[in-house]
């Protein structure tokens, strides 16, 4: 892939900033052809500093009576207590309002029927995108660009914070009339018509409108697209859910409804960016379903799109949304740009990782010499631009090919032998050059440069050091990880353990010897000039045919002396060639071409077979009772899943379960509406005392026969296929239930088994909790909450010792 045309003395003027004294760590930063760089020194310093202020703006909550103490409209709808009325929507209305215009100087006006966004959720949208766009170009950060947002709303919310806090240009689009009216208002109020374009667009028109635009391309693409699919899933514009702490929600259905939800939204833009491509530099989307971001991570790699980024945008304990962004360009975002979540459950989304610690040395050990042979043996390749900074201990380099390998250099010193310029040696080389990949070279003061512009107290520089520190011991994990030659095998597939962990470090190395032993190769490193002695199949080496010709012939005398000597020589040296073993009572058989094929087939069937009986046994359906926990168990019902279905699946039926048997109908009027406005990231599975996470399927843990605390199985579940005339018979119609609640009745149950004869349907329901998330992040710190944890794969709980918030061990050793 090409990369931009760059001197070298562009290169250099990225490296002008003072050294400073940090830990002894060099790493290595690559891309597919170049890379980008947070930290540009020769930047306005006031870029950084505020940059710095709207990072930190929103790190703790809003502080409400400082803000009734700014804001006199704000301090008539707080409380006595200081706590703000999130169900009244003109309270929330007023603190968008009073954020905007104390934190960044915006004025806005927003209808009663129409979305009211809530500021610090929007504002780490626009801080991961600014990070995005910063990391993936060489030039300075603050620079201009031009944006597109699609569904800007009444709000017009997203260009309004970007033209705050960068001299950005905005195209925002809505197919709303009436929002489209409030937002070309609110761009008036702000005095903003020069930069931010209102366009109105219709429901079967293209998301990115470059032609009808008159522009050949732009720098980014963002859009907060609906989450919900249909009118009986959303019900949330009607009345404000009574569960707190959810704010009053006024969007209308134009705004939080469309056909298929935000994948299928999401899915028209990365169709739209198939045709595009380069054209705009990030298409970018948040998303408010993990299970979405699945879903269109896959998408993205179906369609060969590999440089994407990823992130988990979260607002104290009750907001939680994510980002997603893919470019066809080839520059690669930092590690903590592209791969925001932190959580190993998340592994498989995130793009490969881009950064590898080399080489990590004690505090206090002088590294200049290090550093020196670094810099001269990687400025000693034949590189486009090599440019090395002896202050900060810093270099970046693109080179157009492999300059490393053996073969390279070995072809390199036949060519200056031989007299051929250097030009010629490349047969593609134009005076064009094409980067193939860009890499940077640094320590770990290099990052803390970074993270450390505008601190004044002693305790920040510790606390970003500490945690610049921590980012490389992980990073560094991470890419050990991801650079192994034996991949790591996905447990949730097979419960066959992995023979190559099994080999232990010295049968490694033993085999390494062997192979090493070679007297004849054919690698790409060996060069023709260089030739190995030809090995016969006794394991002798054949004498060269020159050789031969030159050596006298032996005389009589001393053919016979030889001849004897051979002789005492093959009594006391066993025979190169091994004999079959005759005390043995079967001989193996050679391995020819004909037993080799034979042998593949016998495994393809075997193969064939085993995901036959995979796929018998995630089709068997189980029951699974539950109740619904809020410090009481409410009886929930009972559950018909498959093996194979994922858990976020069961949350979704345990919401319709309990919407069909009115559960907490007692306590409130319309409970099938209120049990229809609870999402599935709303809801938690809790076995035991195990918080089960939401992307696995219930197979991992029956295949797997996962051990709990308590030595009590998680699903205690048969991991057998069933008999055929019992699949047969189950197989029959058993449609997945994709309705709403309105009709209840139509359950697609027809031709089911029935519930009772399902495994599992006499479990103890208790055991099972359905748990409203929320009500866990408000009493987490109380019992039985306390004492919930997430499920680690990596985990033995048979040996866990159970503790207290705290730390402390209980004075029993096992689990109740």
């Amino acid at each position: 892939m090409a990369a931009r045309k760059r001197k070298m003395s562009d290169d250099a003027a990225e490296l002008g900033a003072p050294a400073r004294a940090g830990p002894a760590t060099v790493g290595v930063t690559t891309g597919n052809s170049t890379f980008g760089q947070p930290h540009r020194p020769g930047a306005d310093a006031s870029i950084y500093h505020t940059d710095q202020y709207y990072r930190t703006l929103y790190s703790s909550e809003p502080n409400f009576k400082q803000l009734a103490k700014q804001d006199a409209n704000f301090a008539s709808l707080l409380k006595e207590n200081g706590q703000l009325d999130f169900s009244d929507p003109a309270a929330v209305m007023q603190l968008t309002k009073t954020l905007l215009r104390l934190d960044f100087g915006l004025k806005i006006d927003l209808p009663e029927d129409r979305l009211c966004p809530p500021i610090p959720n929007r504002h780490n949208y626009i801080l991961w995108l600014k990070n995005l766009m910063d990391t993936t170009s060489y030039e300075e950060p603050g620079r201009k660009l031009c944006g597109l947002d699609i569904g800007t709303g009444a709000s017009c919310i997203y260009p309004l914070l970007g033209t705050a806090q960068r001299p950005w240009h905005f195209i925002a689009t809505d197919i709303d009339s009436r929002s489209l009216e409030y937002a070309r208002t609110n761009v008036k109020l702000n005095g903003l018509e020069d930069r931010i374009r209102i366009l109105e667009r219709k429901a079967p028109d293209a998301l990115i409108p470059l032609g009808e635009l008159g522009m050949h391309s732009i720098d980014f693409v963002m859009m907060n697209p609906p989450f919900y699919t249909s009118d009986d899933e959303m019900l949330s514009s009607a009345e404000k859910k009574s569960r707190p702490p959810h704010s009053a929600c006024t969007g209308a259905p134009v705004e939080m409804v469309c056909d298929g939800g935000e994948v299928a939204y999401v899915g028209r833009m990365i169709q739209e960016s198939l045709g595009l491509r380069g054209r705009i530099q990030w298409y970018t989307s948040m998303l408010g379903k993990v299970s979405s971001l699945v879903t269109l991570v896959d998408r993205l790699r179906l369609n060969g799109i590999d440089n994407f980024a990823v992130t988990e945008l979260v607002q104290g304990n009750k907001t939680r949304r994510w980002a997603l962004g893919w470019s066809f360009g080839p520059m690669r975002p930092t590690e903590s740009v592209a791969r925001g979540m932190k959580a190993s459950i998340w592994k498989k989304l995130l793009p490969l990782p881009v950064r590898m610690d080399l080489l990590v040395l004690p505090s206090g050990v002088e590294i200049s010499p290090l550093i020196q042979r670094i810099a001269e043996i990687t400025g000693s390749l034949e590189m486009i631009s090599w440019c090395w900074d002896s202050e900060r201990l810093k270099g970046i380099g693109r080179v157009r090919e492999n300059v490393w390998s053996r073969a390279w250099r070995r072809r390199k010193a036949r060519e200056m032998k031989e007299g051929v310029p250097a030009d010629a040696s490349r047969p593609g080389a134009t005076e064009s050059e094409q980067c193939q990949l860009g890499f940077a070279i640094s320590t770990t003061h290099d990052r803390l440069s970074t993270n450390t512009v505008g601190l004044v107290a002693l305790s920040d520089f510790r606390k970003r050091r500490a945690e610049a520190l921590e980012q490389h011991e992980r990073e560094a994990r991470e890419a050990a990880l991801s650079s192994t030659n034996v991949s790591t095998p996905d447990r949730s597939l097979t419960a066959t353990p992995n023979p190559v962990s099994d080999i232990s470090d010295a049968e490694r190395q033993k085999k390494k010897k062997k192979r090493a032993k070679a007297l004849v190769s054919f690698g790409e490193d060996e060069d023709e000039g260089e030739e190995a002695p030809v090995v016969n199949r006794a394991g002798k080496k054949k004498m060269d045919m020159a050789e031969t010709a030159k050596q006298p012939e032996a005389s009589d005398g001393d053919a016979g002396e030889a001849s004897k000597s051979g002789s005492e020589n093959d009594q006391k040296k066993p025979s190169a060639k091994i004999s079959a073993n005759s005390s043995v009572a079967i001989v193996p058989r050679a391995l020819t071409k004909a037993a080799l094929r034979r042998e593949a087939a016998e495994r393809e069937a075997l193969r064939k077979e085993f995901l036959l009986l995979q796929a018998a046994v995630k089709a068997t359906e189980i029951a699974i009772p539950f109740v619904f926990y809020d410090g009481t168990n409410t009886p929930g019902g009972t559950v018909r899943v498959k093996k194979g279905d994922y858990v976020w699946l069961f949350l979704d039926k345990s919401r319709k379960v309990a919407a069909q048997l009115r559960v907490g109908g007692d306590k409130v009027a319309n409970i099938r509406r209120e049990w229809a406005r609870v999402g599935v990231d709303d809801l938690m599975l809790v076995r035991g005392t195990i918080i089960i996470p939401h992307h696995y399927e219930f197979y991992f843990f029956i295949i797997n026969k996962t051990i709990g605390p308590g030595n009590q199985m998680l699903f205690n579940y048969s991991a057998e296929a069933p008999p055929k005339n019992a699949a047969a018979a189950g197989s029959g119609s058993a449609p997945t239930s994709t309705e709403g609640l309105s009709n209840p009745s139509k359950t697609g149950s027809e031709g089911l088994p029935d519930l009772a004869s399902l495994e599992g349907f006499s479990d103890d329901p208790t055991f099972t909790k359905v748990v409203d998330r929320r009500w866990y992040e408000r009493n987490k710190h109380i019992y039985p909450a306390n004492v919930w944890q997430e499920f680690d794969p990596e985990k033995d709980y048979q040996k866990e010792i159970r503790r207290d918030p705290g730390g402390n061990a209980f004075f029993f050793s096992k689990w109740e």
